[in-house]
């Protein structure tokens, strides 16, 4: 029996810091789909957690030509992960079924400047990743082909997501524009929004139909992807919001940003449920695990903080 509760709507005000620790310059925190592993890329290494959060990570990899991390993310088995760095490169590692010790399986070189972002299609098959040489490129997980470069955003591309179950691509960038785009070649970049500022994070609802978006304009947009229309604008964080996340039962939308706070949205009608002061600097990145019990937060103070509803 788990010792926190679930985090939703009712239990959103008891949440409060249980733990934290210290990285320097944090760039994106991720975990993996069975909740077991907690990854943390950073200037200096990728680091995983696979027991207890705190002191030193079970696993840590360094940076390779001291270029830093930039982002990570599992795939959906959990079987694989994958990170991009301002090398320009995305490497695959394998990780060990029992140990999760990971183990290097693949580099990917074509991008032509630091990767952003890096997210896996829902059934393994492709990588999908976005850089600041304004491209996204889907790279085949079989075989030695060469990536499916994507050309349509006008400035650096900063995030990307998998929407519909797979069938879609959703891409967002310094140009203000959040873009559309399928395997088929149907959907080239069709513009599903825009924002008065760069988008810095998007992110797909566990349905697969909503996609949430964090930018420089302050504002946090929530965009349906069936109707390709905008249904919430919520004015989020002062001086910027950077990033976003959903509760696993999609019913509540984290934010973080440059007011260095958390917020938490009813996405039902968008007010606002709950405010953490969280960070002493902005809040970078942030994730739920699987079971909705645990948010982890990363700011620019060099701070990961785990937070929770305890049981009692």
């Amino acid at each position: 029996m788990s010792r926190y509760r679930t985090i939703n709507a009712e239990t959103i005000t008891q949440l409060v810091e249980v733990a934290s620790i210290r990285r320097g310059w944090i760039a994106q925190l991720a975990w993996s789909p069975q909740g077991d592993t907690l990854g943390i890329a950073s200037a200096g290494s990728l680091s995983l957690y696979c027991e207890a959060f705190g002191g030193k990570p079970t696993y840590d990899i360094p940076t390779y030509n001291d270029a830093a991390y930039k982002c990570l993310a599992f795939s959906y088995d959990g079987r694989y992960l994958a990170a991009g760095s301002a090398d320009r490169l995305l490497r695959v590692w394998e990780l060990d079924a029992e140990t999760r010790q990971p183990s290097l399986l693949r580099t990917l070189s074509g991008h032509q400047d630091a990767i952003d972002h890096v997210v896996f299609h829902p059934e393994g098959s492709f990588l999908a990743s976005v850089s600041a040489d304004r491209t996204v490129r889907l790279w085949s997980m079989t075989g030695d082909k060469p990536p499916i470069i994507l050309s349509g955003h006008s400035a650096e591309v900063t995030s990307v997501a998998w929407g519909l179950n797979g069938n879609l691509i959703i891409s967002g960038s310094w140009d203000k524009t959040v873009r559309l785009w399928d395997l088929k070649g149907e959907t080239q970049g069709a513009l599903l929004g825009m924002h008065d500022d760069w988008v810095r994070e998007i992110v797909v609802s566990p349905g697969q139909t909503l996609v949430a978006t964090a930018s420089k304009d302050m504002t946090v947009r929530l965009w349906d992807l069936y109707s390709a229309e905008e249904v919430l604008n919520l004015q989020a964080h002062f001086g910027g919001a950077d990033c976003v996340a959903f509760t696993p039962d999609g019913t509540v939308l984290a934010s973080g940003g440059r007011d260095n706070r958390i917020k938490f949205w009813d996405l039902s009608n968008g007010s606002l449920l709950n405010t953490l002061h969280a960070h002493d600097r902005p809040v970078m990145t942030l994730a739920f695990n699987p079971g909705g019990t645990m948010l982890v937060s990363g700011g620019g103070d060099n701070q990961i903080k785990l937070w929770a509803v305890s049981q009692s």
